[in-house]
């Protein structure tokens, strides 16, 4: 049964909110494209799918509100019909293919009725002989992508419940130590960097440019003594560094969400990560990968996440947590965003098979790239995004599988046990 009382945002949902102006509130929607085979269903049919299974996940039935100046989740009835429609691709888009469809969901505008939660589903046609797609989207102050994961799962698959943990989450004695450098972590995160001015107009801008690689395997991305996030990370940098020439340090300054959430678990509503950030070199494959894992070493420490959740949600006042959330995101301290998700289980509709899972995420305003790794039964895309003030995304792709191929062929040594796990 589903509750009538309101819970507690956090701030980063609030700054979240703030960087999506109601013109071009879409530009703030996570995207996911599910591409199925066959005839494509009717929005009555699709709707009846969703309606038994909204009540699993609260951040389909909340939404943002404010109350006494604080942040909260208001519990509200959800009709599913209202927040599905369909997405007949014109002939343009049709010949873009993947591309084109993403660019076109990114377009369109919000579904969902004004004043009800932020999330529709789209049933995309004409992109593919025999393929359509059901593509959720949903505000980033609704749901980061691991909330994402969990619903996909309600919606479309056998995945397990929510699961919360208890209010510290059993953590508190190894995450102590790690308090200062937890700290240290997420204030690094907010200090001004040079590279990257995005163009003023990025600051407020609504459109976008967008851009995917092919499927890839996910085993490929995997390197001995690298984890998947530093091989990703140093190919990113390198592609970046081609797109865009970078002045001075010559350093891409990324932003990069990492989950708070403890292994199993389900936070599925609003956002719960931690502001890391990385000074990326450039240059030599090599160089890039050492120095991309040397500043990823503590992330695995054990207790070094659970003292990030503690310092930003229990330690920290609300109102300087909101202000350094709002200095983080401005635009003059990380300019991209790099993130990866991880879909574990199974999805299908009506008992017809996913066969691909596409991404896309916002364009932060101010930021001059977002790219997001996002793997589904052993294959992964990585999709790039930016302003159309900036340098289009198109040549991504390719450059980001050639930095994967320039890092594969280094010898094992190269880079190796800079990160443990």
């Amino acid at each position: 049964m589903q509750s009538s009382t309101p819970l507690p945002a956090q701030a980063g949902d609030a700054v979240l909110m703030e960087m999506a102006p109601l013109t071009h509130a879409a530009q703030m929607y996570i995207a996911t494209a599910l591409i199925l085979e066959g005839e494509a269903p009717g929005a009555a049919e699709v709707a009846g799918h969703l309606a038994p299974r909204v009540g699993r996940v609260p951040g389909l039935w909340h939404r943002y509100a404010e109350r006494a100046g604080r942040p909260v989740w208001q519990p509200q009835r959800v009709r599913a019909a209202d927040h599905v429609a369909l997405l007949p691709l014109g002939t343009d888009a049709a010949d873009a293919g993947l591309d084109g469809l993403m660019r076109e969901v990114r377009r369109r505008p919000p579904v969902s009725p004004a004043g009800a939660p932020m999330w529709d589903v789209l049933i995309a046609t004409g992109f593919a002989p025999r393929r359509w797609a059901v593509v959720f989207r949903c505000h980033h102050t609704l749901m980061d992508g691991g909330a994402i994961t969990h619903t996909l799962d309600q919606l479309f698959g056998d995945g397990p419940r929510a699961r919360r943990r208890s209010f510290l989450g059993g953590a508190l004695l190894p995450a102590l130590p790690r308090l200062p450098s937890a700290a240290a972590s997420v204030l690094r995160a907010a200090l001004p960097t040079a590279p990257w001015p995005a163009p003023a107009a990025a600051r407020a801008e609504g459109s976008a440019t967008y851009a995917v690689t092919e499927p890839l395997e996910l085993e490929a991305v995997k390197r001995p003594g690298a984890t998947l996030s530093q091989v990703f990370a140093a190919c990113f940098a390198l592609a970046a560094d081609s797109w865009w020439p970078l002045p001075g340090d010559r350093e891409v300054h990324a932003l990069v969400p990492m989950d708070l959430r403890v292994p199993g678990e389900q936070r599925a509503l609003g956002n719960h990560f931690a502001p890391m950030r990385l000074a990326l070199p450039t240059g030599d494959p090599a160089h890039v990968l050492a120095g991309t894992g040397a500043q990823m070493a503590a992330w695995p420490t054990p207790g070094f996440r659970a003292a990030l959740d503690l310092t930003i949600r229990r330690i920290t006042p609300f109102p300087a947590t909101l202000a350094l959330g709002r200095r983080i995101s401005s635009g003059v301290c990380c300019r991209a965003v790099v993130s990866s998700v991880r879909s574990r289980n199974p999805l299908s509709f009506n008992g017809s098979p996913v066969l691909d899972l596409v991404p896309a995420i916002p364009a932060f305003p101010g930021h001059a790239l977002s790219s997001v790794l996002w793997s589904y039964q052993g294959r992964a895309r990585v999709a790039f995004g930016s302003h159309t003030s900036m340098p289009g995304v198109g040549a991504l792709p390719q450059a980001w599988e050639q930095a994967l191929k320039s890092i594969q062929s280094l010898p094992p040594e190269a880079g190796a046990g800079a990160v443990a796990g």
